[in-house]
């Protein structure tokens, strides 16, 4: 959010390799708009729209609302091809002469696709997952890692966190118990996502993380991995090893 401007910086990817930009957008921008696709498109189901009203002022106002536009803009884009690939979208992410880099370049801090990384510890090992889904609920059974790196000359006492990208409310955080002192856990923990239908779920990305829990400062990352969900047949469970340490997943073995 750039208060001087009163407006929030989105940015926009489009088909290409280079093909990125950032617009400015107000609050009551994105209220025309919705408006708009209310008009044109009136027995279509849209995605709710954020209040208008919203107690408190200032920043914390501002916050609140770039949390209800992120997942307003995903689930925008997520709507049938007739809406999120209509012209009156196109255009309204289309960059303005205001839109310029000098603008923006300014004031844009750095974004953040997901959550904020931890201190990164010596990297490298494998966690298996077993991967299902049934009746609009996925199910992540974390359940070995092997070949985590010592930190220091000591095991480190690891654990996993996940995330299921995009999560625009901050919602989706799930984590396993605490391993003591081992480079080679075992969890068996079942950690549950509810409410997602099928065609949503395909969308989604799971981030995994390894952490090494610290007692007199911040946790320590081991390892990570994307697993993206339209790789696979959710019609069957998945059980495979994945590298950690990479932004891609890597299945050895099933």
């Amino acid at each position: 959010y750039v208060s001087s401007l009163k407006a929030y910086v989105v940015k926009v990817e489009r088909d290409g390799p280079h093909d990125t930009s950032f617009v400015l957008r107000s609050f009551e921008e994105f209220y025309e708009l919705h408006n708009k696709l209310r008009l044109i498109f009136p027995s279509t189901n849209l995605p709710s729209f954020p209040s208008r009203f919203v107690l408190g002022r200032g920043a914390v106002t501002a916050d609140r609302r770039k949390e209800e536009l992120d997942g307003y803009i995903w689930h925008l884009i997520h709507s049938p091809p007739e809406v999120a690939e209509s012209d009156l979208v196109y255009t309204f992410f289309h960059p303005l002469p205001r839109d310029d880099k000098s603008i923006i370049g300014s004031t844009l801090p750095k974004p953040t696709d997901g959550p904020q990384t931890p201190p990164l510890g010596k990297v490298g090992g494998e966690v298996k997952l077993s991967i299902s889904y049934k009746n609009d609920k996925l199910f992540i059974m974390v359940m070995h890692i092997r070949g985590l790196i010592l930190q220091d000359g000591t095991d480190p006492d690891p654990y996993v966190k996940t995330y299921l990208l995009p999560d625009p409310q901050k919602t989706s955080k799930r984590k396993t118990k605490v391993a003591r002192k081992t480079c080679n856990p075992t969890y068996n923990e079942m950690l549950v996502y509810d409410g997602i239908p099928k065609g949503d779920v395909q969308q989604r990305i799971i981030h995994l993380r390894v952490l090494s829990e610290e007692a007199f400062r911040e946790n320590i990352m081991l390892g990570e991995v994307h697993i993206n969900l339209k790789d696979f047949d959710l019609n069957q469970k998945v059980v495979g090893w994945y590298h950690l340490g990479s932004t891609n997943p890597q299945c050895t073995s099933t």
